[in-house]
């Protein structure tokens, strides 16, 4: 498959792929929080505000009627995280209609009407000549997001993982703090101060498509070139995020009394392993036969031959060097579980992998990446990852290499992960001391 060729300006990284594979073409936009630059709760609330509204199209009806206008293209946003780093992407899926049955103009100028949307979107918010957007839409977008951090607080699987990583050193994430931070904003300059911030960051713009693309990165500058500042190279970024501060002695066992209902157990591991590194790829298939599949070791061990927990799970990840397995269980079961896991881990340490629980592993791992390889949204997040890592690693040599796995390689992975942390949150309500 075709890579992605890149051209860089300043702040904004335009990259294209041609390719006819798809039904649609795909324009995204990554929008980068590097370090959380901007506090994460105010980066959110206003990529939602400029989400849904421009000088353009003031009124989210307006906005879709220009959706519709474009034979019913899709407009989407999704926030995630990449060690400290937050990325808000703001993806729009044009329908590609052969010029024989366009009803009027030509795909091309589909294409440019869907880039001058977005870009009036990122660039022309709806605020008034004070720099004041909306109170209506801040109000209604400020609920949402409120909403948002509520929920955040109340999955126990990401709270007790955070807790590792703030023992660990990172950043946290306070809800109350965010929470105050938003209301700070909200009616004040400060919010535009920091949506001025947002489009100095570095943005990506990825366009997918049956495309030509000299005609179209023509068009993307000329729509996005407005805003064009001098930032920091992506590799001196990417060596500043994800760093740890204060570092603790490792193997610790932490635990936190709450108001819930059973108990919630993060184990969190330092692998030393970074995505795209020649040890990368036997770390995957220690991560899948470890935990991350339903014919794991952790799963089939304490789920279905013992069962233990409700259930359990490891998670990459990869930008922090770090592994979690994440489980819930009955306060009685706390100690059986931690030795459950401490087993399995030093089985593969001793090399206790078979050829064939490797196969599995392997042939797992395989169709995870394979059912998502052509899919576009994945082929925009792999090559993303590329970018935020500094790895040359394509998804095609990354597969290479997973079949080339040894259960010594398994093996030895394993024997370098270091235990930094367990984190218990058990039920107030069962505990005495």
């Amino acid at each position: 498959m075709q890579s992605f060729t890149t051209e860089r300006r300043n702040n904004l990284s335009v990259h294209m792929l041609p390719t006819q594979q798809y039904a649609n073409h795909y324009v995204q936009i990554n929008l980068i929080n590097t370090q959380q630059t901007i506090p994460s709760a105010i980066f959110v609330m206003i990529v939602r505000l400029l989400m849904n509204s421009c000088r353009r199209f003031p009124s989210n009806r307006l906005l879709q009627q220009q959706l519709w206008s474009l034979y019913g293209a899709e407009l989407t946003c999704r926030f995630d995280y990449k060690g400290d780093t937050q990325i808000a992407s703001i993806t729009m899926r044009i329908p590609h209609i052969t010029d024989d049955k366009l009803i009027t103009g030509t795909q091309i100028e589909a294409i440019h009407s869907a880039l001058q949307l977005l870009a009036g979107l990122l660039y022309d918010p709806a605020v008034d000549d004070h720099g004041m957007f909306e109170e209506m839409q801040v109000q209604e977008e400020m609920a949402w997001t409120e909403h948002h951090i509520a929920h955040d607080g109340t999955d126990w699987d990401k709270v007790v993982q955070s807790r590792c990583l703030e023992w660990m050193g990172y950043e946290g994430q306070n809800r109350q703090f965010a929470l105050e931070e938003l209301q700070h904003s909200v009616g004040s300059y400060e919010l535009y101060q920091h949506y001025q911030t947002l489009i100095h960051n570095p943005i990506h713009i990825h366009v997918l498509g049956d495309i030509h693309p000299g005609r179209i990165k023509d068009l993307i500058w000329e729509q996005f070139g407005c805003v064009n500042t001098p930032y920091p190279r992506e590799e001196e970024v990417e060596e500043r995020q994800g760093d740890p501060g204060e570092q603790r002695e490792a193997g610790a066992m932490m635990m936190e009394l709450l108001e819930i209902h059973q108990c919630k157990i993060n184990v969190t591991y330092r692998t030393g392993i970074r995505y795209g590194s020649a040890w990368y790829p036997a770390l995957f298939v220690f991560h899948t036969l470890f935990g991350a599949t339903p014919a794991s070791r952790l799963q089939v061990g304490l789920r279905e031959r013992s069962p233990l927990v409700y259930q359990v799970t490891t998670t990459l990840d990869d930008f922090r060097e770090t592994l979690h397995i994440t489980t819930g269980t009955s306060s009685a079961n706390v100690t059986d579980v931690l030795e459950g896991i401490d087993t399995e881990w030093k089985r593969i340490c001793d090399g206790d992998v078979s050829e064939r629980e490797l196969y599995t592993a392997v042939q797992n791992v395989m169709h995870y990446v394979q059912v998502g390889f052509d899919l576009p949204h994945q082929v925009i997040t792999n090559h993303m990852d590329q970018m935020l890592s500094g790895s040359q690693m394509t998804t095609a040599q990354f597969l290479e290499e997973i079949a080339r796995v040894t259960p010594e390689e398994v093996a030895f992975v394993a024997t370098r992960l270091r235990k930094e942390v367990t984190w218990i949150l058990y039920p107030e309500s069962e505990y005495s001391a």
